[in-house]
């Protein structure tokens, strides 16, 4: 698990970026994250990363 801080969040789209505690940014959608748990900026988060199509994206997003 790698452990981060929302960036940035759109409601209306529903994805963002996740800035990890080692620098990084990684893309998230609303479908990676853990149902039931609401989504906001500056929130602390762990995750996991995964490669994609569009590159590396972080998915089983919860908070802290």
């Amino acid at each position: 698990m790698i452990f981060g801080t929302i960036k940035l969040w759109n409601q209306d789209r529903g994805w963002g970026f996740i800035e990890a505690e080692d620098g990084e940014e990684y893309f998230f959608n609303i479908v990676n994250v853990r149902k039931g748990q609401r989504v906001r900026e500056r929130a602390k988060v762990k995750f996991d990363i995964e490669e994609t199509q569009k590159g590396t994206e972080a998915i089983h997003v919860s908070l802290t």
